[in-house]
């Protein structure tokens, strides 16, 4: 076995989750295209699509680069692309696969539009609407004005409405997330809806995060998701209600490299290992073998354990299972992810877009 800390991927949970997810959204005639910013891996994002997804949702240029490098054909690069270099570096790659973007700033289009009128070739851009996090998005006051504006440039070309509703992460009920869910459909389609009024006709609506497609019929009428953390879960999906800790596909497996005074605890792994994110409740993972063992901090390469040593055995030397927080930043971390076949190692997947 591998020295700890490491990653290691239940490939069996893997495919359950995968295969779950696409159906479920394939059942509302909505078409997957998966963030791999989760996984970061070429191989992970060729079986999504084996499993029957019809594209891929990229974070960064480099992702996508990679990803089209590796074979992989449609893809989003779901972020605003600024700056000359960039635009061009896109436009090169948009004449090699199917490739497509959002704009939410005029500074934005005409950039594109300078870059794709260079290389004569027209680019798909989805219309970014701010879903109320603020974290890119134009405001649902200027759909009209903007979008003709962005109409006027002859080298994009609008095929969408695209939004982040990741504002859905704040509620842990069901009743909550379905109607947050419903919400972000509804506005999509308003948007189409108004676009349409104006005789702009376009019918793609990308949105969805794990949590509301998890409830794909809440969904119904959006022609896209890009759910992606499902593939792994972690300590966030399992506090939105939709996992359970079995449903878990990756963990971190950590040695107790110190016991200084009985109760106090550390382990091989740290920010460096398992990211500083936090979630809904205290700590930094969940200790599968037992959960009255708490990672209450993390040092770089340490992790502080803390825990009633009169209830719970624990030794120097035991190897641990977490279940991360915020699983989409633990593949950034790590150059290698133990693929494991009933808990036998089966070969190395490696987040071949993590730089």
């Amino acid at each position: 076995m591998p020295i700890t800390p490491y990653v290691a991927l239940n490939l069996q949970q893997l495919e359950k989750n995968v295969r779950g997810m696409t159906g479920r959204l394939t059942q509302q005639s909505i078409e997957h295209w998966p963030h791999i910013k989760t996984h970061k891996s070429t191989e992970l994002a060729k079986f999504e699509i084996a499993c029957g997804a019809k594209g891929i949702t990229c974070a960064t240029l480099h992702e996508a680069r990679v990803m089209a490098q590796g074979g992989i054909n449609n893809i989003l690069l779901a972020y605003p692309i600024i700056g000359e270099e960039k635009c061009q570096q896109f436009v090169e790659l948009a004449k090699m696969v199917n490739l497509k973007t959002i704009v939410d700033s005029m500074q934005a289009a005409e950039q594109l539009n300078k870059a794709a009128s260079a290389q004569n070739i027209i680019v798909n851009v989805y219309i970014a609407i701010d879903y109320g996090a603020h974290r890119e998005g134009i405001q649902l006051t200027d759909l009209e004005t903007f979008t003709l504006a962005v109409n006027q440039l002859s080298f994009l070309n609008i095929i969408g409405i695209f939004t982040y509703a990741g504002t859905i992460y704040q509620y842990t009920t069901e009743p909550e997330i379905r109607k947050a869910a419903k919400a972000e459909a509804d506005l999509l389609l308003t948007c189409i809806q108004r676009l349409n009024a104006i005789g702009i006709d376009v019918q793609r609506t990308s949105g969805g995060s794990t949590l509301s497609s998890f409830y794909a019929e809440e969904l119904a009428g959006i022609t896209e998701s890009r759910a992606g953390n499902f593939i792994f879960g972690d300590m966030n999906a399992i506090y939105g209600g939709i996992y359970t800790r079995e449903d878990c596909a990756l963990t971190i497996r950590s040695s107790v490299v110190s016991i200084p005074v009985p109760g106090y605890a550390t382990i091989d792994a740290g920010t460096k290992t398992l990211t500083s994110d936090q979630s809904a409740e205290e700590g930094y993972g969940y200790i599968v073998e037992n959960p009255n063992i708490k990672l209450v901090k993390l040092n770089e390469e340490h992790g502080y354990l803390r825990y009633d040593p009169e209830a719970v055995e624990l030794n120097i030397g035991d190897i641990l299972n977490i279940i991360p927080n915020h699983s989409c930043v633990v593949p950034n971390l790590t150059n290698k992810i133990y693929a494991l076949n009933n808990n036998v190692i089966d070969h190395i997947i490696i987040p071949d877009a993590r730089f």
